[in-house]
């Protein structure tokens, strides 16, 4: 969207009240060696095409001349679902993932769960995941070994039951400190059918909760786990987006680093949290 998500309305007021200019960039029609002439610091929003473009993406990145949020090292790692290895290894609580990088590699679904789900490593909206029942393997390998064909190392994980009562909560922080918390309903049928925005992302149903202090508790430990934190700091905006295990507890789903909906309109001075991050770093 090269001139942002609705919601990113609220960012732009918060910018201009703040007497900060702003100009949209759409990344694939700009020369990335020529935005030090319009800007000072580049903040990725709506890039939700990148997966598509993924090589072409990160050498645009690379060749950016200004600062860019979130880093390009987090970027990088966070733009690929493997990083769930790297917060489990963390002790960070994370929905269990294989990872399926070949198209002969041997794997089986998750035991003891009635379904589950397989999806790309790397993706965006929800693009490319499909759910299946236990019993329906051929098909789920297949789904895989097109994820594989397409550029992308496939990930297998378990269905859990809390999707579908609700339980998915993404908790906005900037800075490293929490803002605010949303949740959405389940995104993925068991018939496959989903619509889709411009092709972009499946809808979604969002409504505003209060996260819990465990929830909390988990996000920050997940923040913390990321491995460019030692050298560069809190990353100027993160979502956590987490769900209930079989026992209730929130374990992490996925982190949203690169260009996540941050959903203002259900916080509006959440964008002048966010435009704060952002003046300190110009």
């Amino acid at each position: 969207m090269p001139s942002g998500d609705p919601d990113d309305e609220y960012l732009v007021a918060a910018l201009e009240h703040a007497g900060l200019r702003h100009v949209w960039i759409p990344w694939s029609s700009t020369d990335p060696r020529s935005l030090g002439d319009l800007i000072d610091v580049l903040v990725l929003r709506s890039t939700w095409d990148y997966t598509d473009n993924y090589p072409q993406f990160m050498q645009w990145l690379g060749d950016v001349d200004v600062p860019i949020h979130n880093p390009l090292g987090i970027v990088q790692w966070s733009s690929d679902k493997r990083y769930l290895l790297d917060l489990a290894a963390a002790g960070v609580p994370t929905v269990p993932t294989v990872i399926v990088q070949a198209a002969d590699q041997e794997w089986q679904p998750p035991e003891g769960f009635a379904e589950f789900v397989v999806k790309p490593t790397r993706g965006a909206g929800s693009k490319g995941a499909k759910r299946f029942a236990a019993a329906d393997v051929e098909a789920a390998r297949e789904h895989a070994i097109e994820l594989i064909s397409s550029g992308s190392p496939a990930m297998v994980q378990p269905y859990l039951p809390s999707v579908d009562e609700g339980s998915e909560t993404a908790l906005v922080h900037f800075d490293g400190v929490f803002s605010h918390s949303i949740t959405k309903g389940p995104m993925l049928s068991r018939d496959g059918v989903r619509q889709m925005v411009d092709d972009l992302y499946v809808v979604e149903s969002i409504e505003p909760r209060q996260a819990s202090a465990t929830q909390r508790e988990v996000a920050q430990r997940a923040i913390a786990a990321m491995p460019m934190n030692d050298t560069q700091g809190a990353p100027l905006y993160a979502r956590v987006d987490m769900i209930d295990d079989e026992n209730g507890a929130p374990i992490v789903l996925e982190l949203e680093l690169v260009e996540p909906s941050l959903f203002f309109a259900f916080d509006p001075a959440a964008a002048d949290r966010f435009v704060a991050g952002i003046r300190v770093r110009i």
